[in-house]
């Protein structure tokens, strides 16, 4: 299994990463790509479900158009997306537009198979967009040699901007809607993509996993590294498990609001500002990573996170009537989301090898999946499903438990020492020393 080259914070070098030109274009290239891909992504939430029920669809139809997009994206999504370590993730990327804009124009009829064909399309896109995004990022990160300090900046930098985006498309949801009707958002996001695609394309450049291994071997080496390495199977128990409490959540926020009818906020509910208001949690929580990160062990203070996530979303099934409570427990599971989303990149970028990394991260879809399909298919009550939730939450604190307590991948250290000495020895190659005896020589100093 490849390690995440970890470089001693107290190392000049490392300081100094962070102003490098390599450090700077990473960051300005990914975070436009990534923002964008991410605003498309939110125009398309806020009234999604909203938009089907302007349809005539009930409940239990639009459950299973939910569930029709979470089976593409354990099915087409997993394949579609592993094939990316060796076409190419840039590519995967674009891809991940050009059908997210397929989806969004399904949106625009009202016939049920286009519907349901638009939930397949958005399962294959969601697929790319959680895995391939990252993996590019992480690989191009380990090619130009950066500390892992600058990777965390990065992924604090890309949370805190994706919730800012969010936030703003709150607004413009709300606005859009009032003007032009539900499916106003959707449209402009076709756009949104349609820019995002013609800046990945000519700013990114390509990178791969294993770029000479065959598509069905990128597979076999993902089941090798599961069955090798523990630690992977318990990331990938943490992702799933955390991930189905999201995918339920985007279904069963909007009903779950609707159905509290004590101490009423509003009516009708302004969806669009609730959507940016969670946002803002979330961006106060990707605020917070950074300053955690830097103090605690990721393995440590995410055992707190994921213990205060679990209490909130335990809130709905306690006070089901009662709107408030209903609503600032969602507002503290935003903000618990914030946390938790850079913090996980971070542990998978120090636990899965680069070679598999996009093979693997579609892997944990199954499990979380299988979570979510059992609530999504047999439509248990609200109180039910978030209980539930919780109940997840559990074991995945039981999880991240299990892993701090287990050997941390091997780290190494480049000390200020060795990076004084290597600049020294090049120094006196480029004068043109002959190496044979500058190694005699640095070894009678020693």
């Amino acid at each position: 299994m490849a390690h995440a080259l970890v470089v001693d914070s107290d190392d000049p070098s490392t300081k100094s990463s962070s102003n490098s030109q390599a450090f700077k274009r990473l960051q300005f290239v990914y975070l436009i790509g990534y923002v964008l891909a991410s605003a498309g992504d939110h125009l398309q939430g806020p009234y999604r479900y909203a938009l089907y029920e302007s349809y005539d669809r009930q409940r239990s139809t639009i459950q299973r158009l939910y569930l029709v997009a979470g089976l593409s994206t354990l099915f087409l999504g997993t394949i579609v997306s592993s094939l990316a370590d060796k076409y190419g993730r840039r590519s995967a990327c674009i891809q991940c537009g050009l059908v997210y804009i397929l989806t969004c124009a399904t949106l625009n009829i009202n016939i049920l198979w286009i519907l349901y064909l638009g939930s397949i399309s958005r399962g294959i896109a969601h697929s790319l967009f959680n895995t391939n995004f990252e993996a590019w990022l992480i690989q191009d990160h380990h090619n130009n040699g950066l500390s892992t300090d600058s990777l965390k900046q990065i992924l604090r930098d890309a949370s805190v901007l994706s919730s800012i985006a969010a936030i703003a498309v709150g607004f413009i949801s709300q606005f859009s809607v009032q003007l032009l009707g539900y499916v106003a958002p959707v449209d402009i996001a076709i756009g949104v993509y349609a820019i995002m695609i013609v800046f990945i394309t000519t700013q990114w450049t390509e990178n791969y996993g294993d770029k000479e291994a065959s598509a069905a071997a990128s597979f076999i080496n993902a089941v090798q590294a599961l069955r090798d390495d523990p630690r992977i199977v318990l990331i990938g128990s943490i992702t799933a498990l955390f991930d189905a409490t999201l995918y339920i959540f985007v279904i069963e926020w909007t009903p779950a609001l609707e159905n509290a009818k004590m101490w009423i906020v509003s009516e009708p509910l302004p969806l669009g500002i609730i959507f940016s208001c969670y946002m803002l949690f979330m961006m106060i929580g990707s605020f917070a990573f950074k300053p955690l990160s830097k103090r605690f062990r990721v393995q440590s203070y995410m055992l707190v996170i994921i213990l205060l996530t679990g209490v909130a979303l335990a809130m709905p099934a306690i006070f089901p009537n009662v709107q408030p409570v209903v609503l600032v427990s969602f507002f503290v599971y935003e903000f618990c989301v914030g946390v938790y989303q850079p913090s996980i990149s971070l542990l998978r970028s120090q636990y899965l090898p680069d070679s598999t990394r996009g093979t693997l991260m579609n892997y944990f879809n199954i499990p979380r999946f299988a979570l979510f399909f059992g609530v999504t298919f047999w439509q248990f009550p609200l109180t039910v499903i978030f209980a539930y939730c919780s109940a997840m939450l559990l074991v995945a604190f039981v999880c991240l438990l299990i892993l701090r307590n287990m050997k941390a991948p091997e780290e190494h250290i480049v000390s200020t020492e060795n990076v004084v000495l290597l600049s020294q020895t090049t120094l006196e190659a480029s004068d043109g020393i002959d190496n044979k005896s500058t190694s005699i020589n640095t070894n009678n100093e020693q």
